[in-house]
């Protein structure tokens, strides 16, 4: 179980993974072992997190154990809306569908904070965007879980076929696209640029879930605080996380940050403020980090870094990296080698 480790998950995951290998024959305890886990940890603290170092291990241990690509997929069928505790219990007791998936968008960090998943909304669509770490490996099947078991849930609540627009997995294309095509009833786009699913809002409207106000209103009060300690850092670093996650595809604005924090632009610049930095700094700090990242474990041009993490040409890159480490790219990338 992980001891404060800076990217989890919920203790769910591993217990699933556990179930869809013993649905197999397979004993998943020599992997776990293999992984650095204890299934008695999660049994006894099913509300605990778990280093997603150790479940990317996990996953993928379990992947060659049952031979198939497709394991994620299979995993999601041993999930139920109670396995995420009080957000899926959140889910159940909304009015409908589309409120049930707009607090998972919300909460989504109590399921895992490895990843950035964003909430986009449009009048006929609510998509469901995962935003990758550059510097945190997560197996292909947790994302291919996560998205089937969000699938899975909707069925479960009463979703009527259909409600499925598209699907897109940031994957490698797998020898067998059918069991993804099975799974989502949908056509799937693989070497996508980013992982997503995208439902039909008059579908999830017309699905009504729990409707109970008064549940709903007590099961997101204890999410809330469950995040809160999960997130029990300062703005700074919230901040970094979230710019870190949607560098690579752009500079997120500092509007766009404040709503992802749930915070008034203001409040939050008082708040970084307070913290003696402010958005620019952190940009400039998160452009940075992420630069030595690709110039350490890449073999990317200097031109293509600097454009990945948010300059126009590798000569204001080179000079801003200059500033920064006292030090130009090129020695930099050589020294770290």
């Amino acid at each position: 179980m992980s001891s404060g480790a800076k990217y989890t998950t919920l203790a769910a995951w591993p217990l699933a993974i556990c179930r869809g290998l013993e649905q197999l024959g397979i004993d998943p305890d020599p992997l776990l072992n293999q992984a650095g886990l204890n299934r008695k940890d999660f049994m006894s603290h099913p509300d605990g997190r778990v280093d997603v170092r150790q479940m990317t291990r996990f996953w993928e241990l379990a992947k060659q154990a049952s031979g198939n690509e497709a394991f994620g997929l299979y995993v999601a069928r041993f999930v139920q809306p109670t396995h995420f505790r009080a957000l899926g219990l959140l889910m159940l007791t909304a009015d409908n569908l589309e409120q049930a998936l707009i607090k998972a968008g919300q909460y989504s960090s109590m399921v895992s904070n490895s990843v950035l998943i964003r909430l986009e909304q449009t009048p006929d669509l609510i998509g469901f965007c995962i935003e990758q770490f550059p510097d945190v490996e997560i197996s292909d099947l947790a994302v291919d879980g996560f998205l089937a078991t969000l699938v899975s849930f909707i069925r479960q609540l009463g979703a009527e076929s259909g409600f499925l627009d598209s699907v897109t997995l940031n994957r490698a294309a797998p020898n067998s696209k059918q069991p993804w095509v099975d799974c989502f009833e949908n056509d799937v786009e693989f070497d996508a640029p980013q992982n997503s699913i995208w439902l039909k809002r008059t579908c999830l409207k017309q699905a009504i879930v729990g409707g109970d106000p008064k549940m709903a209103s007590f099961n997101e009060a204890v999410v809330k605080e469950y995040v809160q300690k999960l997130q029990g850092e300062s703005y700074s670093s919230k901040v970094k996380h979230l710019i870190l996650a949607q560098l690579e595809k752009g500079e997120p604005s500092f509007s766009n940050i404040a709503q992802q924090l749930t915070i008034t632009e203001r409040s939050l610049r008082r708040r970084l403020k307070d913290e003696d930095t402010s958005y620019r700094e952190l940009l400039q700090y998160c452009r940075m980090e992420m630069a030595e990242h690709y110039l350490t474990h890449s073999e990317l041009s200097l031109t293509e870094v600097a454009l990945r993490v948010g300059f126009a040409d590798s000569s204001g890159f080179s000079k801003a990296f200059s500033r920064q480490f006292n030090i130009t790219p090129t020695e930099y990338r050589n020294q770290s080698r």
